[in-house]
């Protein structure tokens, strides 16, 4: 009698354990289940953080990380938006390290007029005597200061120079590198009280991340169409800069995004201040290659375009002095 007793207590003690091993196993595999339907197989931290906040991102498709230099990290992604293809490149910067940011020109002058393309526009400031690790497009141009001639949409300063101190209506953000060698992205208002102290200052289109909340603007075929795009944002303390090129207008490969849910990858990507800049064909980003004993600027990612258009300015990531 004792041993059945003792074997019926072992029965019992190993359905209880095996019955809490079955509720474990359950219980992990949901939250696995949660975690992989929340990342939409996204493996890096940024674009897990992004695919968490997009609710019209499908799942990502692959991701490939690596730096340009020390202080410059590249995300290169393709996901599923909206049921259609999309590839994204994500520049980090971190401006702890031996990287700032300056504003480019055409012949890299301290003046607007031109266009030139943003891989051109690269070297001329290499050659210059800047070292030049990584370029994107900047405001939008046009004739906006006089017929005939380009110039930017919103501010832009260049060497501590003020070329552009005004703003069209609705390109009243402004991104800007101070004296300091820090960073900020602000509204124009906000810029008059530092400006004196801006050394590098390009203007923005629709504000889409501010103090960490995604901002309202206008319905438009601009912000609500699916277009390539060109975006931009900077961490909380400052000291990160987010680049962002969206290919699009090529559907089997590309698509691009409306603005109502960039602005929601930049939240998700960690910006805490974000804004537009132009997009479309002129949407690129090029890097520094160095091979043979020669230096190029090459394209990263596909121009709606089909090649690189020539545009009034620029944003460079270059070595500090």
């Amino acid at each position: 009698m004792k041993s059945m007793k003792n074997y019926s207590n072992y029965i019992a003690k190993s359905s209880r354990i095996s019955w809490m091993m079955a509720v474990m196993i359950f219980l992990l595999s949901c939250s696995n289940e949660e975690v992989i339907s929340q990342n939409k197989g996204a493996v890096t931290q940024i674009m897990q953080g992004i695919a968490a906040n997009v609710p019209y991102i499908q799942s990502v498709e692959s991701e490939s990380v690596y730096p340009i230099c020390d202080g410059i990290q590249i995300t290169d992604v393709n996901f599923t938006y909206c049921t259609k293809p999309t590839r994204m490149l994500i520049a980090t910067i971190d401006l702890t390290k031996n990287v700032t940011l300056v504003t480019s020109t055409a012949d890299d002058r301290d003046a607007m007029g031109a266009v030139q393309p943003i891989d051109i526009q690269a070297m001329k400031a290499e050659n210059g005597g800047k070292k030049v690790w990584l370029g994107i497009n900047g405001d939008f141009g046009g004739y906006y200061e006089q017929e005939g001639v380009w110039s930017s949409a919103g501010v832009f300063y260049k060497n501590g120079k003020a070329i552009k101190d005004k703003a069209a209506a609705g390109f009243d953000n402004v991104f800007c590198m101070l004296n300091d060698g820090s960073a900020r992205l602000c509204s124009y208002t906000e810029f008059q009280e530092i400006k004196s102290n801006a050394r590098y200052a390009l203007g923005g289109y629709q504000r889409l991340v501010e103090n960490g909340e995604t901002r309202e603007f206008d319905v438009n075929d601009i912000s609500m169409l699916f277009h390539p795009r060109t975006f931009m944002g900077i961490s909380k303390d400052n000291k990160t800069v987010y680049l962002f090129v969206l290919d699009g207008r090529q559907p089997a490969y590309s698509n691009g995004m409306r603005l109502d849910d960039v602005k929601l990858l930049c939240q998700g990507a960690g910006c805490y201040q974000a804004v537009n800049l132009d997009g479309g064909g002129s949407s690129i980003m090029v890097h520094r290659v160095e091979k043979n004993g020669t230096m190029s600027f090459d394209i990263m990612n596909k121009p709606s375009d089909g090649s690189s258009r020539a545009v009034v300015n620029g944003l460079l990531v270059v070595e500090k002095k």
